[in-house]
């Protein structure tokens, strides 16, 4: 061999072994040089979610009522009424996407289940290539569902998809709310929708209802040990109810986040095809609890927009004012000290309020002074039983003999006011008035337990001293003797309300009191 030309040896340098320190800063030296890929082609590469997608062809949009089977360009816009998650395969989930005029079933892949954080109800855009017939496909009977898609967002670069997150009172967040069956432009009735007691006794049995209710209230997330193979189980129990029944709404899995959504007394679900089951003794009522359930072939139209919703929304908003135990006061309504102190004091019986706020044409606020006696003081019954004070959080009451106590749901401190039943009946010369349908300023609960000098100062050798400042919150503090005196201060005494009237509570609201 010629030796003008160099050998292979003479391209490599000779190896030795490495310490420590070199080692460190050979790793250091070959991540500056980098290996050819920047930070964002690897992150493409590694969750191609995170890649802006832009429509690689035309595609066209189109109603799920009129969808055509075959390869076709179409982008689809509706809402989730129902998904699931493949527990056996852990790689797609089950979406079924409605947007009013019919049900398309969507089999949509993921790399990762963290991927896609799906809820009942939430407004997507899908971009699909083919539609092929779900009666063929292996989905089940879903009603009203006859086209059927399968999209793989980042590896399939032609479908996509889109979970909308519409702030509330939106544009988006208003569209795609009519239910299926449902001919907004000449409503009658929606076709199998019964009562929630009507279903319980035996709708359920013919297996087509749908029941139409509210969210009364949220339990906390559990997790459920499995009886027939290891392993655990999220559940979730939500209390639903409309005018003439009350039952468990219980949701599993990866449909325990939906809840998390859902505001007490006002979230309304349209449930198409629901399952039941009866525990306890059936021939018992006593003896008889309720369960409602989500079936694959089952539909959740969340907060839809038809005539018998709007109804039930009235309905649980009167209801609502009826049963709450705790309405918070109004701040800013009216000036209190002008009421209180001003010039225009006007003094009102109870029949005087009752026939003005009666009055179908008076819709203003207006304030005066009430004079009545206390004949029904509870304090000590409430002290007994731990609930002075109160609040609701995630739909449940809570109760506590102290001013803060945690949500048992949600796991949040919360503050909770005094409780308005520790006064029963109070009466003047025309009639009488509960207590606890008054809503109470905390300055009000001051003045009734410890006087109007609670926040005032006296004079005191020629110097201004301030006197402690009280509130109600003292009573949490003080002994069984110290309630059981102040009750019996209470009883029988005359005591002067400043009041204000509330057109939007329609609630009479205590500004201050005079004993």
């Amino acid at each position: 061999m010629d030796n003008s030309f160099p050998s292979i040896r003479s391209f490599y340098s000779r190896e030795l072994p490495l310490t420590s320190s070199d080692a460190d800063l050979e790793f250091a030296s070959s991540n500056t040089a980098g290996d050819g890929f920047t930070s964002s082609e690897i992150e493409a590469a590694l969750d191609p979610l995170s890649r802006p997608w832009e429509p690689p062809r035309l595609y066209e949009t189109c109603p799920i009522a009129l969808l055509e089977t075959g390869p076709h360009n179409y982008q689809i816009s509706g809402r989730i009424v129902n998904f699931s998650t493949d527990v056996r395969q852990q790689s797609y989930h089950s979406l079924v996407v409605t947007d009013g005029s019919g049900a398309i079933a969507v089999k949509l892949h993921y790399a990762k289940t963290s991927d896609y954080q799906l809820l009942l109800g939430q407004r997507v855009t899908i971009w699909a290539t083919y539609i092929a017939d779900s009666t063929r496909a292996v989905t089940g009977f879903i009603p009203f569902c006859f086209s059927a898609t399968t999209i793989s967002p980042g590896w399939q670069v032609a479908t996509h998809i889109i979970l909308h997150k519409d702030a509330p009172g939106s544009d988006g967040d208003r569209i795609m709310r009519c239910p299926l069956e449902c001919d907004l432009t000449k409503y009658d009735y929606l076709p199998d929708l019964m009562t929630l007691k009507a279903f319980l006794a035996s709708g359920h049995d013919m297996g087509v209802g749908k029941i139409l209710v509210c969210v009364r209230s949220i339990g906390p997330r559990r997790t459920v040990q499995l009886k027939k193979r290891q392993g655990t189980i999220d559940l979730v129990e939500v209390s639903i109810f409309d005018e003439t029944a009350t039952c468990i709404l219980k949701l599993w899995r990866d449909k325990v986040t939906s809840a998390m959504s859902w505001v007490p007394n006002q979230t309304i679900l349209l449930i198409s095809k629901p399952t039941c089951r009866v525990n306890g003794n059936p021939g018992n009522r006593n003896d008889t609890s309720y369960e409602v359930g989500i079936a694959h072939n089952s539909m959740v139209d969340v907060d839809p927009l038809f005539p018998d919703a709007d109804w039930l929304r009235n309905k649980v908003e009167s209801m609502s004012k009826k049963e709450s135990i705790y309405i918070p006061f109004p701040s800013g309504t009216w000036d209190i000290e002008l009421a209180i102190h001003g010039p225009g004091r006007a003094l009102f019986t109870i029949a005087n309020i009752e026939k003005q706020v009666r009055c179908t044409e008076l819709t203003t606020d207006f304030t005066g002074k009430l004079n009545v006696v206390i004949v029904e003081v509870s304090l000590m019954e409430h002290w007994r039983k731990g609930t002075i004070c109160c609040v609701e959080c995630c739909g449940v009451p809570i109760y506590a003999n102290k001013p803060v106590a945690t949500c048992k749901n949600c796991e949040s401190p919360r503050d909770l006011a005094l409780n308005p039943r520790i006064l029963g009946l109070m009466i003047d010369e025309s009639g009488t008035i509960a207590a606890a349908k008054l809503v109470w300023r905390d300055d009000a609960w001051t003045q009734l337990f410890f006087g109007n000098l609670a926040n005032e100062t006296v004079a005191e050798g020629g110097l201004e001293a301030d006197l402690v400042e009280q509130s109600w919150e003292d009573l949490t503090v003080l002994d069984n003797n110290y309630l059981r005196d102040i009750e019996e201060q209470l009883l029988y005494s005359r005591i002067t309300l400043t009041f204000g009237w509330s057109s939007k509570l329609e609630r009479l609201c205590i500004l201050g009191v005079e004993r």
